[in-house]
Formats: structure tokens, sequence, C-alpha cells
């Protein structure tokens, strides 16, 4: 039986899109997670459900708590780390699982989940995670704390350089998803009180114990390294935001 050039054509561009699609699946798989990521300790007490994956701080602890956004069609789990490490710093830290792994879709999950008005809640996440933290912000004024932004361009779409909220945006010098030039290009439409911190040597995918993504760029650091960099930045700024807090009072 003879196969024509067009169905070998087929075939073979088929077989190369599946080939994609998985290697894709699988850079935005979590991986290599330290073993006591979800152990209980007695610093750090896990709590999970369909909705988030919440680590506790028992000691010490700030009355301030922390609401992380995945980035987009990431693994939650890929944070993990991040937010343990968090939470062993003192700071009640909630994972949020999106539906379909896309913030977009569910970010305004967290005001049925959360008692927003009544809390002591800063809010943040990575990439798209980033993206949809700011536009909740932008749809809920004076409602966060502070707003963290690791790995994002964004804002892009609207401007919040009106607004007073503490903000900290990180971003990796190496990272093609959301380069240097990206970022400072929207720097306009952060809250005027915002500070931004670049991770040098750092790219998009190390904020996540995740593969390499497609059009990132390679790290001139390790993993470790970056993440302790990104938690060293995320810690300075909730300590402050603790800090005026009890000056306000």
């Amino acid at each position: 039986m003879k196969i024509s050039k067009r169905n070998v054509f087929r075939l073979c561009w088929f077989s190369l899109i599946t080939v994609f699609f998985i290697w894709q699946w699988m850079a935005y798989q979590s991986r290599d997670l330290p073993e006591d990521t979800f152990k209980n300790d007695t610093r750090v007490s896990i709590e999970k459900s369909s909705d988030k994956i919440t680590f506790i701080a028992n000691s010490p602890k700030s009355k301030n708590e922390i609401l992380f956004f995945q980035g987009g069609m990431t693994d939650p789990k890929a944070y993990a780390p991040l937010c343990r490490q968090i939470a062993n710093n003192g700071y009640t830290c909630h994972l949020i699982k999106m539906n379909w792994r896309m913030p977009q879709w569910n970010y305004k999950k967290i005001a049925a989940i959360f008692e927003l008005e009544n809390g002591n809640y800063i809010i943040g996440g990575h990439s798209q995670g980033a993206k949809m933290a700011s536009q909740f912000v932008y749809e809920n004024p004076d409602l966060m704390k502070g707003l963290f932004l690791i790995g994002t361009s964004h804002p892009r779409d609207f401007d919040l350089s009106k607004r007073t909220i503490p903000t900290l945006k990180i971003y990796g010098e190496l990272d093609g998803l959301a380069s240097v030039s990206e970022v400072l290009e929207n720097k306009d439409k952060l809250p005027k009180n915002s500070s931004l911190t670049v991770i040098k040597g750092g790219n998009h995918s190390q904020f996540g114990y995740l593969g390499k993504l497609l059009t990132d760029e390679n790290a001139k650091i390790d993993l470790a390294e970056q993440q302790e960099r990104t938690l060293k930045e995320l810690i300075r700024f909730f300590n402050k935001i603790g800090i005026e807090n009890e000056m306000d009072r």
C-alpha cells in the first residue's frame, strides 16, 4: 500500500505538534520539590482543599496572610516550596488552585473563600497569576494590604498609578516571557509607592519549581539561589507592611 507525500507530511506535522504539546505540558509540571515541602512540623502546618493549599505559620505568626496566585498553565505545586518558606518566616500563605490552571478564569474565587473585608491579606503571584492579582486589586480598591508581582510585565491593560497600596515587583534579568524592557515599559502604571527589584541572572521558569518554559532564557544562577533571593525580597516587603500597619494604629 502506497502512502502519498501529502499523508506523509500530515503524519510528520501532527507528530511534531503532539511532541511539542507533550513537551510543553511537561515543562509546566512541578518537579524536584524539596522532600519537606508538604510535611507538618513545629513551625508550619499544611491544609489542602480543592481550592487551595494553605501553609499555616505556627510560630512566629503575623496578622497578615498571603494569597498566592499560580502562573498560567503551571502546576500550582511548583510554588509550594516558596509558599512554605514564606510560612517559615511567620506568614500563613494560601496557594490558590485555579480551575484548568487558568488564573484569568478563576481569580475572583478568593472573594468566596475568604472574608476579605475583615482580614489582613497581601495578594500576589507569578506571571499570569501576578497579572490577575493586580487585576483583582484594580477591581477591589482598598481591600488588600499589599500587592506583589513576580515575573510579569503587568499591569499593562489598566492603570494603578493613582493607588497607594504597597507594591513590590520582582523580575528576572533573563526572563524570556516578561523581559526587563517590558517590565520597565509599564512601570508608570504601578502604584506610586511601588518598588522594583531585579533578580540578577534569574529567568522566568525558576520563580517556580518548573521545567524551562518556551521562549525563556537560560538562567545564570541556579534554582535554589533564585528562590532564596525572591524569598528574601518578599519577606522584607511583608515585614515593611507589618511595621507600617502597626504605626498607623
